[in-house]
């Protein structure tokens, strides 16, 4: 026997003749790969609703904004963005 003979029947292995099972396994891995891609999508899915929840309800429990003036409206960003007249003309 030359060594490329002595390689091939040492690393061959007692079981590797025969095909049985092969079938079985591929599709056992094409059904974990199909499972795999739902859990993601679900997880996505998931995602996407408490996020949608998450900004509804912020926007929802935002506290309103009082219009009525109190004694520090002067500085107010409302104020300090009108011209200096109207703040003359507004006391």
């Amino acid at each position: 026997m030359t060594d490329l003979d002595t390689l091939i029947t040492r690393a061959a292995p007692s079981g590797a003749s025969t095909l049985d099972g092969l079938e079985d396994g591929v599709w056992s891995r094409v059904a974990q790969a199909q499972a795999k891609g739902r859990d993601r999508t679900l997880r996505f899915a998931a995602l996407g609703v408490a996020a949608g929840i998450g900004g509804l309800a912020g926007a929802l429990s935002e506290p309103q904004i009082g219009v009525d003036r109190g004694e520090l409206s002067i500085f107010s960003p409302r104020m300090a963005a009108t011209p200096l007249d109207v703040r003359r003309a507004l006391g």
